[in-house]
């Protein structure tokens, strides 16, 4: 017997139909007003790029009750994809463990006031329901003797079977077979 451990970076979006059970209004409300304030401060100020989330903390009209439903709700995005993953992986892998989870509403927008659709990919980009999800997957395997590199694209495939039903979008942003 074998264990193969496998390194996985995923960006998951949760479902809108799932997220509204849990919310009293879309998640998107957010991320369309945190977009239209980045804009209004970056043509006040002509900064040439948006600020990330926590910048707004800092400024005095931006209400913190905004500030704040965006932390809890993407507290709720990152809990409700780390029950989704476990699971759902749990029966596929001996052990799935999580390294970090981040939401990536929170991160500087890599998107500039030039663009012709900037306030439309600000406002999904705001929007607290995308998690970069890093975590281990471990699996167990008979033929020991082997040393080859199918764990890597076996687990892939595994979690893509599995998890692709439960989210609005994944992506796979690395992957690495670990050496056990």
């Amino acid at each position: 017997m074998r264990f193969d451990k496998v390194l996985m970076t995923i960006d998951v979006q949760l479902k809108a139909k799932i997220l509204q059970q849990y919310l009293p209004c879309s998640a998107n409300i957010i991320g369309l007003t945190l977009a239209e304030i980045a804009n209004e401060y970056e043509k006040e100020n002509i900064t040439g790029y948006y600020p990330a989330i926590e910048f707004f903390k800092t400024l005095d009209h931006v209400d913190a009750d905004l500030i704040t439903s965006a932390e809890q709700v993407a507290w709720l995005v990152s809990k409700l994809a780390r029950e989704t993953i476990e699971s759902k992986l749990r029966p596929i892998f001996s052990s799935v463990q999580f390294q970090s989870i981040q939401t990536l509403a929170f991160s500087l927008p890599n998107i500039r006031p030039k663009q012709s659709n900037a306030i439309e990919l600000l406002a999904g980009h705001y929007t607290p329901d995308k998690v970069k999800i890093e975590l281990i997957l471990t699996m167990m395997r008979r033929d020991s003797e082997v040393e080859d590199d199918r764990a890597e694209p076996y687990a892939r495939k595994m979690m893509f079977r599995w998890l692709q039903p439960e989210f609005e979008d994944i992506i796979v942003t690395s992957s690495k077979a670990l050496n056990a």
